[in-house]
Parts: C-alpha cells; structure tokens; sequence
C-alpha cells in the first residue's frame, strides 16, 4: 500500500474518515504496527495493514486490552519516560525483543490514552519524531470528538464510568445518570472503594492479566482501574464485609506477597459521591503509619478517623489545640532527648499496660514505671479520669501528626 505524506494524512482527518481508517494511514506513514489503547487501557483500535511478528502483540489485540500489571507501569510514567526526548514518550524493551514506544495521546489536558508504536521494518531511529507527535495529535482529535460528540447510545463500559467518577468530571447528577445506566454498575447496592498506591509497583508483564484476574477472585464483580499510580477497585459491599475473616486473611497473604498495602472506605451507596469515599481509601492508606501495631497490610478508613479529623486542623495551629501539660512534655523531649510522650501515647493507646507499652518500646517494664511515675506528678490526681485521658490522648495523637510534618 502506498505511504501517505503528512499532509495526505492530515486532510484524511479533516475529511472525516473513520477511525480505523485513520490508524491504518497512520501506520503505513511510521512504516510500523499501531495500537491504540483508551485510558481504561482497552485496545480500541490497531493497525491490520502492518502487524507485528510477535505473540504478545497478537495476543494482547485479539484479548482487547492491555493488562493491570503493565497499565501500573504506564502509570508510573514521570519515573520512567525517555529523558531526552521533545514530546512525552516512553521506551520499552523488556517485553520481547521488539522495542514498543509509547506516547500519550491527550487533548486540551485530558490524557485519552496511549499509541504504541512496536518497531517493526522500520527501526526507531528512522522514525521522525515530528511524524511521531502529527500522528498523537490526529488521534487525538479523533478520540476527543468520539468520547465527548459521539453517539449518545453507546454502551458505557463500568471502567470509563468509574474513571469519570474519579477525575469529577460528571457536570451534574443528570450526566452522571445518563452515563451509569448505559453501564452495568448496579446503582441499588452498597459499595465500598479500596485503594492502592503503585509507585513502586513495576511490572512489564503484557501476556496474561495475573494481576486483574487475582484482585477479581478476591473482590468478584468489582471494577478496577488506575489513575495516576493509584489503584481504585469499586467493589459491592457484600464482596467487602469486615467480618469475613477468611476473606481478609486471604487479601493479607496476597498482599504481603506482591508488597502491597491497601485503603478501604467506609460503606455507601451513592455513586455520584465516589469521589469522597476514594478520598477516604486513600486517607486510609496514608494515615495508617500513625497506628499503634497496624495488624494488616489493610486498613479500613475507620480505623483511622480520629487522624483523619486531626489532620485537617492547620499545620501552624496543631499546638493550639493541645493540652498544656502534653504540650510542656513535648517541649522538654525536643530539648533533652527524651520519650516521655511517647511512651505517654502507647501506655494509653494499650489500655494503660505497663508490660505491652515496654514490649511496643523495646525497654525494661522499671523503665516504664519510672517514666509514668513522672508523668503522674505532673498531670496529678485527674490523670486516671477519663476526660483526662481523652483529652491527653488526642494531645499526644495532634503532637504525632506535627511531628512528622
């Protein structure tokens, strides 16, 4: 087939033709094999005029989407783009011995997806990167008008609603319905959302979807996506009930072995507030360094919400709010050395236990009652009341937060 000159191709664009048609133009000019993932990461289009000599390739178009494990990896771009170049490009050679370069596809802001280009007859180094961004940028005019112009009657995928909740892009509750009724989300059930940090989850798997297919076993029927290195899986309630042990001792095992941790929401059964619930998995994730003994590898929001609250008293006015006696506990650490507060925090936050609080602190139980003897004296008689204690306890819990800041 002949090769078409950039501007052949960009007047194919302005003619309206179809976006297949567009792709297989596109290939022919890169004189390589395309695929066009959306930002679900399913493949939506690729090139059949130029294909690779590659089982992965072929797999992964006819599979229809690229796997969990290498869309984290993607999600991991900043860390791992090429650094040299003048548009955002991604090189990868673990795959199989032929190179792919990815580039992201992104309209006025809005990243759509990504082209990945595998180096086939023509090697990459004979490949202008202007022709390279010409054809990201045909793309991506087409895949915006597709996704925002496009036949109102097309079924939704769960995915794309799911990304949509997340980034806040629904303009009102109207839009928001309009779009989940053509998915298959049940919208009468309770759910729960869990999330992931992947910033050092690195995998260039793109063969089976492990990944997917072992978080679907734990957590059946749920919906999974990444955005910007957070894993978010929209699971019902019912998949996610506390009280299934088995469940949980199963997640912690997994999660122990891939060295992952993970933050669960409070229940909800409101969709279009997803966003406050994601925020909550997320503050799970990141607050659970503050508890005493974390005892798994996943936390629920619950578990950390007198933190959450703490948190959102600003940075400067922490010591505002504290008691005057912590606070002059604190002080006196700064200055001498000492760990009177904190082993304040873990006597109360373990029920006032002599032995546990010098098992937490690796010291001798004398060591312990010498430092609550001292602290006795200066809180005096009200330290048993439990008003007392509330109060020192939340104290110490505001100090912990001002200092890791």
């Amino acid at each position: 087939m002949e090769t078409p000159t950039r501007w052949q191709l960009v007047q194919l664009s302005l003619d309206g033709c179809s976006f297949d048609q567009l792709v297989e133009q596109c290939a022919l000019f890169l004189h390589n094999p395309l695929v066009i993932i959306d930002n679900t990461y399913r493949i939506i289009a690729h090139s059949h005029c130029i294909t690779a000599p590659d089982e992965v390739w072929t797999n992964a178009v006819q599979r229809g989407y690229v796997t969990l494990e290498f869309a984290a990896t993607l999600n991991n771009w900043a860390a791992l783009k090429d650094k040299n170049s003048r548009y955002e490009r991604m090189t990868v050679s673990q795959i199989t011995p032929l190179r792919r370069r990815f580039y992201h596809i992104s309209f006025r802001g809005e990243l759509l997806g990504y082209l990945n280009i595998t180096e086939g007859s023509t090697p990459f180094e004979e490949v202008e990167e202007e022709c390279c961004h010409l054809v990201t940028q045909l793309l991506a005019r087409e895949m915006y008008a597709q996704y925002h112009f496009g036949d109102a009657r097309r079924k939704s995928n769960n995915e794309e609603v799911l990304l949509q909740l997340v980034a806040g892009n629904f303009v009102n509750r109207a839009h928001f319905l309009g779009q989940v009724q053509r998915s298959t989300l049940n919208t009468s059930c309770t759910w729960r959302v869990l999330c992931c940090d992947l910033e050092n989850f690195l995998s260039y798997n793109a063969g089976e979807d492990d990944f997917k297919h072992e978080l679907l076993e734990l957590f059946p029927y749920g919906t999974i996506v990444i955005v910007k290195r957070i894993l978010v899986i929209l699971c019902e309630g019912r998949y996610c009930d506390p009280s299934d042990t088995r469940l949980f001792a199963r997640l912690n095992r997994y999660l122990k072995a891939k060295g992952l941790q993970f933050g669960i929401s409070d229940p909800f059964d409101d969709l279009f507030h997803l966003r406050r619930y994601r925020d909550q998995a997320m503050q799970a994730c990141r607050l659970r360094r503050y508890l005493l003994q974390p005892e798994h590898l996943y936390t629920f929001f619950e578990e950390v919400k007198t933190y959450a609250l703490l948190s959102r008293i600003p940075r400067g006015e922490r010591q505002l709010f504290c008691s005057g006696p912590v606070l002059a506990l604190w002080q006196q650490d700064r200055l001498e050395h000492t760990e009177y507060l904190l082993t304040l925090r873990i006597y109360l936050q373990t029920n006032r236990s002599i032995k546990a609080t010098a098992a937490f602190l690796h010291v001798h139980r004398n060591t312990i009652n010498y430092r609550i003897g001292k602290i006795r004296e200066l809180f005096g008689p009200e330290f048993d009341a439990l008003n007392t204690a509330n109060q020192i306890l939340l104290s110490c819990q505001l100090l912990q937060l001002a200092d890791s800041d």
